[in-house]
């Protein structure tokens, strides 16, 4: 009996040590399925043209860099630098692209494994057109050029020849799988009498998604076998309730865009894409996020925004389901303006190490992962999967996360960010100094009004004003000439009109304050006349 106990409970403990033995396995094999890596088949770097196009030569010389650091797309927002033809060639800018150099570069761009996926705004940040006055009747509210009025027929016959004519012009050349037809920030919907007066139920989601169908049909109709993309921010918070009477569409793909070093993305709102459209894409930003007078790219913020969302695509799932959720792809996001009206934000040439670090982030989250990658901390992701390759491609000494000195890297573009990392500085010392209480300079041009002020101050601020002022046109210079490697004359001579323009006018307006104060030698009893007028 206590032989037959002893081997029964032999076989016991065998058979419990096989089966956690499975257990571990198979929970290994959960855990390495569950960190594998993520599953975007599509890395679209977005370039944006609005009045600030790069030299077609200097785009052609990044395609081999994009292609290698894990890109297999560029998002071209063309806006006024497509060569429109016809009844919308005013359309075009005077210095948009050559019709004959714009195909070259879309054919290089496809034979070095690069999709090309043309923008063509439909909807909303139309300004490009609507501000002409051809077409400023079709603006839904009259003093705003940004929003076009989908119920007029010809606001449709406008939108109708743009993408007949972008359509044509690429499947001439190569195969167009996909188009993005923007549709983001309409501001004003449903405001003009035609609008208001179409069925009473039509609030401004009925109008807004009756045009994307709409717009969706004109792509479909000159190339049916391209996918539409549209940026999602206007279909945020609309109930489920709505979405239940929204029917599938299969042909039509948004993209949920967040720039933010923390994401605000919803989970609801993913839902309601999931149900309705095959597939949905993520969009994050290398450049053109930190506000319009930006220089250059924060690389914090950049990096902590592409981390923050492979963090949250990794390993997604909706309610209800096991399996994990493949987001189609990702479009790194690089805004050259806020909108058609406003100056330029960060150059491209200057935020390539922004994009190439990112990419690379993208490119190991791509791979599988074993590490925990929501407990490492940010600064530990960049050393482990980022540094060393992106030492290589930019041929830095070292390079540090939050940090990054061009002086220590020979690249390309090095010069010209250098040089706008001390117009940075020049700017802020000037603003600075000025604001000082020791140096007075701000309270000159107020007390001259009352013909008061310290004499012994002027003779060092005169040359410190002056000194500044020519350090300030030498940069200006440098700068110019940089940017005339990357970009036409026309864009160079906005950009740094835009960015020198306000100090020098700040410094020359002081300078001449205090060298006319400085020939007068006698003053008159205290007058507060100017207060009291």
């Amino acid at each position: 009996m206590n032989i037959m106990s002893i081997f029964m409970g032999t076989v016991y403990i065998g058979v419990f040590y096989i089966l956690l033995h499975a257990w571990i396995q198979h929970k290994h094999k959960t855990v390495m399925y569950t960190h594998k890596g993520v599953n975007l088949s599509k890395v679209i770097v977005h370039i944006d043209l609005k009045g600030s196009p790069p030299k077609l030569e200097y785009l052609t010389s990044l395609l081999p860099l994009l292609k290698d650091v894990g890109a297999n797309g560029l998002l071209m927002e063309y806006e006024d630098m497509f060569p429109y033809k016809g009844d919308i060639v005013n359309l075009s800018s005077k210095y948009c692209y050559k019709e004959h150099e714009l195909k070259d570069f879309i054919k290089i761009a496809w034979k070095s494994g690069l999709e090309i996926i043309p923008l063509i705004q439909t909807f909303g940040h139309m300004e490009h057109a609507l501000k002409l006055q051809e077409f400023k009747h079709l603006r839904e509210i009259p003093i705003y050029p940004d929003s076009i009025c989908p119920s007029k027929p010809e606001s449709m016959d406008l939108v109708k020849n743009m993408l007949q004519q972008v359509i044509q012009f690429h499947t001439s050349v190569i195969p167009l799988n996909h188009l993005h037809i923007g549709c983001d920030e309409v501001y004003h919907i449903n405001k003009c009498a035609q609008c208001r007066s179409r069925r009473a139920k039509e609030i401004f989601r009925d109008i807004y998604m009756s045009h994307l169908v709409s717009v969706t049909d004109i792509v479909k109709l000159y190339s049916p076998n391209v996918t539409v993309l549209f940026w999602d921010d206007m279909l945020r918070g609309i109930d489920s309730k709505y979405w239940n009477t929204v029917k599938s569409m299969s042909d039509v793909e948004p993209v949920c865009w967040d720039y933010s070093t923390r994401l605000h993305v919803s989970h609801r709102n993913l839902y309601n894409y999931h149900k309705k459209f095959n597939n949905i894409w993520i969009a994050s930003a290398y450049k053109g996020a930190e506000g319009v007078t930006a220089t250059l790219p924060d690389l914090y913020s950049r990096f902590m925004n592409h981390l923050e969302w492979l963090r949250f695509i990794f390993d997604y799932k909706f309610g209800g389901e096991r399996k994990p959720y493949s987001f189609k792809g990702i479009i790194l996001t690089g805004w050259s303006r806020y909108s058609h009206m406003e100056p330029l934000c960060e150059l491209l040439p200057a935020s390539i190490p922004s994009l190439v670090m990112n990419l690379l982030l993208v490119k190991h989250f791509q791979k599988e992962t074993i590490d925990d990658v929501y407990s490492l901390k940010p600064a530990e992701v960049f050393r482990r999967y980022v540094r060393d390759d992106f030492k290589k491609y930019f041929n830095c000494e070292y390079a540090e996360f939050k940090e990054f000195d061009s002086h220590a890297c020979k690249y390309r573009e090095s010069k010209l960010y250098g040089d706008l990392e001390y117009f940075v500085y020049q700017n802020d010392d000037i603003i600075n100094n000025i604001n000082d209480n020791k140096k007075g300079l701000h309270s000159i041009a107020y007390y001259n009004k009352i013909d008061h002020i310290n004499m012994n101050s002027i003779k060092p601020n005169i040359i410190w004003l002056n000194q500044s002022l020519q350090d300030f046109i030498t940069t200006e210079t440098k700068i110019s000439k940089s940017m005339l490697e990357y970009h036409n004359a026309f864009v160079v001579v906005e950009y740094v009109h835009y960015k020198f323009y306000n100090e020098k006018k700040r410094v020359k307006s002081l300078l001449k304050i205090l060298k006319d104060y400085y020939k007068i030698h006698t003053w008159h009893r205290k007058s507060y006349k100017y207060l009291l007028n």
